[in-house]
C-alpha cells in the first residue's frame, strides 16, 4: 500500500463528466490499495471569471484579502462535486478546504507562500481509507484569512501535500500527454519526454513551459518528492512523463520560450559597477524581477550600456522607476521595448557538452533571428528576441539538435 497524491487540473475537471473521467482514474487506484489524496483546481475558465467579475468592482486591486476569498470558490465547487461522485462509486470520501487541511501560508494575498501543509486530522483521515478531496491554490493565514498562491498554484497545493504526507509519487493528470521536447502547436514534429530530471523540469518550467508551475518544480527538487505529468483523457496510463533524480538519460531535454518579456537599455552609464548595483537594488525593492543582463561598451570608451529584460507586468513599473531620481541620472538615455520574448533550450548536457553554445547561436542566425541579450546557466541557454520571431526560433532550435529524430 502507498500513498499517492493526485492533482486534476481545471481542464480535467471542467464539467461533470469530466470529473466523472478523474473520479475513474481515483478508483483504479484506490482498487490496488493506495490511499488516495486528490487535489482539485476550479473548472476551466472559472477563475478568469471571477478576476473578471472583481475587477468590474476592485479595479485597483486594493481588496486582495477579499479577493482571495472569491477566487478560491471554484476549487471548493469541484472538490464537494468530485466527492459526490466517489461517494456514488461506493468509496469513502470528503472533501478539505485549505484551511481544514492546515495548508498554512504567509500574509502575501494572491500570491503566498506556503509554510506548513497537511494537519494530523488529514492523515489520521487518509489512514482509515477514505479518499481525502483537498481545495488546490489555497490555504489560509495564522490569523485565520484565506489565501491563494496565484496561477498555477494547485501543482504547488499537490506538491506540498504529497511532502507532508510522505506520500510516493504525485500525480499530475492534465489535458495534454505530458512533457515534451517543445509546444507541439508551433514543432508538430515534437517528441514526448518520458523521463526528466527535476532541474530539467525546473528550467522548463522557468523558462515558459506551462505544463507544471516552477513553484512546484522548486518544492519537488527541495523534497525530493517524485511527479509523473500524465494524461486525464486516455485510456493509456503508461504514457506522461516521469520526474524525478537520477532520470539523465538526455544530453537535450527540450525547447521552451515565454512571450512575457521586455527589453530595458540603458546607455551612457558611468562608473558602470556602482551604477548597476543601484539599478538593481532599486529595481529588487520594488520587486521587480530582471533576467538577460548584457553589459558592454558605449561609443565613449569611459562609458557602458546596460541591457536587461523584465516581464510585461512589471514593464511599466521598470521604466517609471528608472525615470525618476535618482536613477535617472545615473545613465544618459533610456530605450525600452515591451514586445519581447525569451527562447532557451534545456538539457543537462549543456554544462559539459561542447558544441552547444554554438549550435544554438547558428541556428538562430540561420533562421534570421536577431538576439538582444543572451542569458546561461548549466542547463539552459536562453536568448531574447523580438516577440514576432518566437515560432521561428523554436522551429530552428528544435531541428538544430535534433530533437525531432532523438527517441526518448
Amino acid at each position: 500500500m502507498a500513498r499517492i497524491v493526485m492533482k486534476f487540473g481545471g481542464t480535467s475537471t471542467a464539467d461533470n463528466a469530466c470529473l466523472q473521467v478523474c473520479a475513474e482514474h481515483i478508483a483504479r487506484e484506490v482498487k490496488a490499495g493506495h490511499q488516495i489524496a486528490a487535489v482539485v483546481s476550479a473548472p476551466a475558465g472559472m477563475t478568469n471569471e471571477l478576476s473578471s467579475r472583481m475587477s468590474e468592482l476592485d479595479p485597483m486591486g486594493q481588496n486582495l484579502d477579499e479577493a482571495d476569498v472569491v477566487l478560491s470558490s471554484g476549487e471548493q465547487i469541484n472538490a464537494g462535486l468530485l466527492v459526490m461522485l466517489l461517494r456514488q462509486m461506493g468509496m469513502q470520501a470528503r472533501s478539505w478546504t485549505g484551511w481544514q487541511a492546515g495548508m498554512l501560508t504567509d500574509d502575501s494575498f494572491g500570491q503566498a507562500r506556503l509554510q506548513a501543509a497537511a494537519s494530523p486530522q488529514f492523515c489520521e483521515s487518509l489512514k482509515t481509507g477514505c479518499v481525502a478531496v483537498l481545495t488546490g491554490f489555497q490555504g489560509v493565514t495564522a490569523n485565520g484569512r484565506i489565501t491563494t498562491f496565484g496561477r498555477g498554484g494547485s501543482d504547488l497545493s499537490a506538491v506540498a501535500l504529497a511532502a507532508a504526507i510522505n506520500a510516493e509519487r504525485c500525480d499530475i493528470y492534465t489535458d495534454v500527454a505530458g512533457v515534451f521536447t517543445a509546444d507541439p502547436t508551433i514543432v508538430p514534429e515534437a517528441k514526448l519526454v518520458s523521463r526528466l530530471n527535476h532541474s530539467e523540469m525546473l528550467e522548463l518550467a522557468s523558462n515558459g513551459a506551462k505544463i507544471l508551475h516552477s513553484r512546484a518544480v522548486e518544492l519537488a527538487l527541495a523534497e525530493a518528492v517524485p511527479v509523473r505529468v500524465l494524461p486525464t483523457f486516455s485510456s493509456d496510463i503508461g504514457a506522461g512523463t516521469e520526474i524525478g533524480e537520477g532520470l539523465e538519460t538526455h544530453l537535450v531535454s527540450g525547447v521552451t520560450y515565454s512571450r512575457d518579456q521586455s527589453r530595458i537599455n540603458l546607455t551612457g552609464l558611468k562608473r558602470v559597477s556602482e551604477t548597476a548595483q543601484t539599478v538593481f537594488n532599486n529595481l529588487a525593492k520594488a520587486k521587480i524581477n530582471v533576467d538577460m543582463l548584457v553589459l558592454g561598451p558605449a561609443a565613449d570608451p569611459a562609458l557602458s550600456n546596460l541591457v536587461f529584460a523584465t516581464s510585461r507586468q512589471d514593464h511599466k513599473r521598470a521604466i517609471e522607476l528608472l525615470s525618476k531620481d535618482p536613477l535617472v541620472n545615473l545613465y544618459q538615455k533610456l530605450e525600452a521595448k515591451e514586445n519581447m520574448a525569451r527562447v532557451s533550450v534545456v538539457g543537462l548536457g549543456l554544462r559539459s557538452q561542447s558544441g552547444m553554445g554554438d549550435t544554438f547561436f547558428s541556428a538562430l542566425a540561420s533562421a534570421n533571428i536577431i538576439i538582444d541579450a543572451v542569458a546561461t546557466s548549466e542547463l539552459r541557454i536562453s536568448a531574447l528576441i523580438a516577440d514576432a520571431q518566437v515560432e521561428n526560433a523554436v522551429r530552428a532550435l528544435h531541428f538544430a539538435f535534433a530533437l525531432d529524430r532523438k527517441p526518448k
